[in-house]
C-alpha cells in the first residue's frame, strides 16, 4: 500500500490562462480531478495528499470534498518545500510522488514504480529520448559543447517512488545544507544524500506535463481518445 503527493501548487503562468492550470476543464473535470482520478482508481492507493498554494485551497477544498483518502496541506515557496511538507504527512511506509498536471499517467506504469520502491529502491517513470541531446557550451550557451549518447540517456516523468524513510531522510539533509530548492526532482536528492540505487521503469509518452498553452490542444486529443 502506498501514498501519494501531488504537487498542485503552481500558478500556471507560463499556460497565460489567468488561473492555476490545473482548474482547466475538459468533459466537466478539471486537470487535477483527472489526475487525481488516476490514483482514487487504484485499491493500493490508502492516502492522497494535494500541496496547493493558500489562494487555492478553498476550491480544491471544494472539488475533492467527497473523498476520504484525500489530505490537503499548503505548499511552499517551491516544489522541493512543497514535497517536504507533504512528507511530514505521509502515512505509508512507500511514497509517490505525481505531477498534478500529468493527467494520462497509466496504471501499469503507476503499479511498476511502486512495486520497485515495495522492494527498497527508488523508482522513476521515464522514456527514451526521441530526439538527439546536445549538451550547451558552459561559457558560450548558444554553442553545442558535447553531442550526449541518447542510448544512454532517459527522458524522467512521474511518477517517482521511494520507501518513505529514505526520501524523508534525503529531504532532511539537503534542508540542513540548504540545497533542498536546488534539486530537480525528488530523485536526485535520493541520489545525492543516500546510497540508494534509483531503478528506471518503463514511461509512456503520452504522460506529458502539461505547461504552456499549445500543450491544451494535446490535452484535448488525448482526452477525446480516451
Amino acid at each position: 500500500m502506498y501514498s501519494v503527493i501531488i504537487p498542485a501548487a503552481g500558478t500556471g503562468s507560463r499556460m497565460g490562462l489567468g488561473h492555476n492550470k490545473l482548474f482547466y476543464k475538459f468533459s466537466e473535470h478539471t486537470i487535477i480531478e483527472h489526475t487525481v482520478n488516476k490514483f482514487t482508481a487504484d485499491q493500493k492507493c490508502k492516502q492522497i495528499i494535494l500541496t496547493v498554494n493558500i489562494a487555492d485551497l478553498e476550491k480544491m477544498k471544494e472539488i475533492f470534498a467527497d473523498i476520504s483518502t484525500i489530505k490537503i496541506v499548503i505548499g511552499g515557496e517551491s516544489r522541493q518545500e512543497s514535497i517536504y511538507n507533504a512528507l511530514e504527512q505521509v502515512t505509508k511506509e512507500v511514497v509517490l510522488i505525481h505531477d498534478g498536471a500529468r493527467p494520462f499517467v497509466t496504471s501499469k506504469t503507476i503499479d511498476a514504480c511502486y512495486e520497485v520502491a515495495k522492494k527498497g529502491f527508488g523508482a522513476i517513470a521515464a522514456v527514451l529520448p526521441k530526439d538527439t541531446i546536445k549538451q550547451r557550451h558552459s561559457s558560450k550557451l548558444d554553442t553545442v559543447g558535447l553531442t550526449l549518447l541518447r542510448n544512454e540517456l532517459v527522458a524522467v516523468q512521474t511518477p517517482q517512488a521511494f520507501p518513505v524513510s529514505i526520501l524523508r531522510k534525503a529531504n532532511e539533509l539537503a534542508k540542513n545544507a540548504n540545497t533542498l530548492n536546488t534539486a530537480t526532482d525528488d530523485a536526485s536528492l535520493v541520489e545525492k544524500y543516500t546510497n540508494t540505487d534509483i531503478k528506471i521503469v518503463a514511461g509512456d509518452y503520452k504522460n506529458v506535463k502539461f505547461t504552456t498553452p499549445e500543450d491544451l490542444e494535446y490535452f484535448e486529443f488525448l482526452m477525446k481518445k480516451e
